[in-house]
């Protein structure tokens, strides 16, 4: 299809009426604030109405822009419709590795202008570390008063030994140290950390 490549006048451009879309303007426009507009608005050659980025514009409305730039596709209503509705959609089958978005975001200095905020971080620590409780399966899952519920009940009463009883004692199976860490941000960056490393490690509730 015909595509031009221009910079439009904002008062230009108009959103297309059966954009059935809802996206969070603040948010947009706070990271265009910090960031900087990128990128194109997809505008209707015949009716210069948007197809894609309506609250991108709305966004550079919010911060006073003059001018968005702009690619400019020669297409019919209904090509255009779909291709709205393509671009809502196809957003939507998208997925993050949470440890991944995790370490990228407790990289940086602060969150301004990425969309994420410190209640985000938490409900992603929150998600990992459920996470990780599945992946231990019930018969390993943590039990109130720490351990694994496959060690609770006749163990419950059983002395724990000292560093350097291994020969005269049978327990534990697996020697381990635990960290305690003041969040469950820092938590999960240092369940990260270790695992990492190759250390075999595991979160507690």
């Amino acid at each position: 299809m015909s595509q031009t490549y221009r910079m439009v006048s904002v008062a230009d451009l108009e959103p297309h009426p059966d954009n059935p879309h809802q996206g969070d303007v603040d948010v947009i426009a706070e990271s265009i604030k910090k960031n900087g507009f990128y990128g194109t608005v997809l505008v209707q050659k015949s009716q210069m109405r948007i197809i894609a980025g309506e609250h991108r514009w709305r966004g550079a409305k919010a911060n006073h822009l003059r001018q968005v730039p702009a690619l400019i596709i020669d297409v019919d209503d209904d090509t255009a419709t779909r291709i709205m509705l393509a671009d809502n959609r196809t957003a939507e089958f998208g997925a993050y590795d949470d440890h991944a978005l995790a370490d990228l975001l407790h990289g940086l200095d602060d969150l301004d202008g990425t969309g994420w905020t410190e209640q985000d971080l938490d409900d992603l620590a929150d998600a990992i570390a459920a996470d990780n409780a599945v992946a231990l399966g019930p018969e390993r899952a943590p039990v109130p008063g720490g351990g694994r519920a496959d060690q609770a009940g006749a163990d419950d009463e059983e002395e724990l030994p000292e560093p350097g009883d291994a020969e005269t004692h049978t327990r534990p199976v697996v020697w381990g140290v635990v960290v305690t860490c003041d969040s469950e941000a820092e938590q999960v960056q240092l369940l990260n950390q270790l695992t990492g490393q190759g250390w075999n490690v595991r979160a507690l509730m």
